[in-house]
């Protein structure tokens, strides 16, 4: 079974064993745990117990990619372990992160991310796990031509108060 959790910046070394295979998109864990992009938040990836992976979410991604809004939640260095990818992993913990974004960033209403045009494997996981092309093209990273995909994050309703306006309302005549 896969979980994701939030892991807290003074734990993020717990991260830095996760490897890609050479040549691969994402960065190593021991590079990605570096990046100091304001409000980026960490999570693991994790298969009965066992960590196989990361990913990063960074709620300010409208202000670098003006496709993006500011309730658009950017998802980034999306990274399963070298020795276990093909296992569905990845798309088992695609499928788990619109319910898990939203409960921690209850105000973004979509998870956005880009993948490069070459990389059509983790196109496909993308789309199997529920993620939406819209056929936009970003061109402006440094890593070459890249799919802009979409999914759409749960709205939690919130509870009803014990006070409600009708238990103000009386009943006696």
């Amino acid at each position: 079974m896969i979980t994701l959790t939030r892991v807290p910046l003074t734990r993020l070394e717990s991260l830095a064993e996760l490897k890609q295979h050479p040549g691969q998109y994402a960065n190593d864990a021991a590079d990605m745990i570096l990046d100091d992009t304001p409000r980026l938040s960490f999570h693991a990836i994790h298969s009965d117990g066992a960590l196989v992976g990361m990913f990063k979410l960074d709620p300010l991604y409208f202000q670098r990619h003006p496709f993006a809004t500011d309730t658009d939640l950017g998802l980034r260095g999306v990274l399963i372990d070298h020795k276990l990818q093909g296992k569905g992993l990845g798309t088992e913990a695609m499928q788990a992160l619109p319910a898990h974004a939203a409960a921690i960033y209850p105000e973004m209403r979509h998870i956005v991310l880009t993948v490069n045009l070459t990389n059509p494997a983790a196109y496909k996981v993308y789309k199997k796990a529920g993620f939406c092309d819209r056929n936009e093209i970003f061109t402006g990273g440094t890593r070459g031509p890249q799919h802009i995909l979409w999914a759409e994050l749960p709205v939690f309703e919130k509870a009803e108060t014990a006070c409600s306006a009708k238990s103000f309302t009386s009943s006696s005549p």
